[in-house]
């Protein structure tokens, strides 16, 4: 089978590094499977290649330094996606892998039930059972009764914006849509957060739930509106480079990528928006071609560890999936990070309006439409 070699320099949805990847592409198509094929070889010495697809920040090298120190003879391929929309499609065409990163609000149970991961045999999962239990019932994580991935790591989506520019401090999605800002907000390219976001800006207060009509009039919206955004950002080093080429003063976005923003000086600050607070979850899973099954789990349970639990949490600032973690870092950590909040079964006040790390039940539907507003 002829096999090409394609080179990315891609950023993830969360936080990540630009990174130059090399990755296998192999013109078959992706074959769907009901079972995880059997392992061979030495599971407590792993070695050999792994392909991994992912969001950047799944492979910072700095992030990593564990994995490798732990598997040196496991040869670590990676490959980055802006989406998991993009992700899907690409692995549908056939771009194949073995370890495969999705987010459960985007695509993860979409992925599950097109074949693209493979049940996990749970006794290989070293830290499910650390896992917080919230996390183990998000949609795609658990199907019929088998895990399909590993949740690792989850966070809140809200709005930044350059402080020194935009005086008056948003607390709306409406403001993304202000005049005032014409030409000069941006919004990220996914077709969930994108169109959760024209929903909330509209006063429909759970987006998920929307039927066919109400897609329709947001889809309209967001084309009416088309006009409003110098850009659709794709990948944090895009966002970053928009607010410091004054190109964008308001975006959809993230707590850490505001935080390393104003790091690097420029005063983007963070808000989540009065009418909702838009929350991911995300995890690996493995996919019905991969072979090297002792690699694949390693890699796995290394993601649930502490080591890059208490990594992800101090310097990304993410809710962590293994419980354990709340013994192994300090009280500011698990502030910073929000993970005092989920600890504690409270999410803010009480009036705070939560969009659950949760797919429409049609995502084929939001992307098409989320197509037709950036051809729009």
């Amino acid at each position: 089978m002829a096999a090409s070699i394609g080179g990315f320099i891609v950023q993830g949805r969360r936080v990540g590094i630009a990174a130059v990847v090399a990755f296998a592409l192999i013109g078959a198509a992706c074959s769907g499977g009901s079972s995880v094929p059997s392992s061979s070889g030495d599971a407590a010495h792993p070695s050999g290649e792994l392909r991994l697809y992912s969001y950047a920040d799944g492979f910072d090298d700095d992030y990593m330094k564990t994995f490798y120190e732990t598997y040196p003879d496991i040869d670590l391929k990676t490959a980055a996606f802006g989406s998991n929309d993009e992700a899907v499609s690409k692995l549908l065409a056939g771009f194949q892998a073995d370890v495969v990163n999705s987010c459960v609000d985007e695509a993860t149970a979409e992925m599950v039930s097109k074949g693209l991961y493979a049940p996990l045999d749970e006794s290989r999962l070293e830290n499910w059972d650390d896992i917080w239990p919230s996390m183990k019932t998000l949609p795609g994580v658990v199907v019929d009764g088998k895990p399909y991935i590993v949740p690792v790591d989850a966070g809140t989506a809200g709005i930044m914006y350059n402080a020194d520019e935009v005086t008056t401090p948003p607390d709306s999605w409406t403001d993304l849509f202000d005049p005032q800002y014409a030409g000069k907000a941006s919004m990220e390219d996914i077709s969930v957060t994108a169109i959760d976001i024209g929903a909330l800006a509209n006063g429909i207060s759970d987006p998920i739930g929307m039927d066919a009509s109400q897609l329709e009039m947001v889809k309209q919206f967001l084309i009416d509106h088309r006009s409003q955004f110098r850009t659709f950002w794709k990948g944090e080093a895009d966002i970053k480079s928009q607010f410091k080429n004054g190109e964008v003063v308001i975006a959809s976005g993230y707590p850490d990528t505001a935080e390393s923003l104003r790091e690097q000086g420029v005063n983007v600050q963070f808000v989540a928006a009065r009418e909702g607070q838009m929350l991911w979850t995300c995890g690996y899973g493995i996919t019905p071609e991969a072979k090297n099954l002792d690699a694949a789990y390693a890699l796995l349970n290394w993601y649930t560890s502490l080591p890059p639990q208490i990594y992800a949490a101090t310097n990304f600032g993410y809710v962590t999936s293994n419980s354990k973690i709340v013994d192994n870092v300090p009280q500011s950590v698990l502030d910073a990070s929000g993970l005092t909040g989920f600890v504690g079964g409270a999410s803010g006040s009480s009036d705070v309006n939560l969009i659950p790390a949760s797919p429409p039940d049609d995502p084929s539907a939001w992307r098409a439409a989320w197509t037709e507003v950036k051809a729009g």
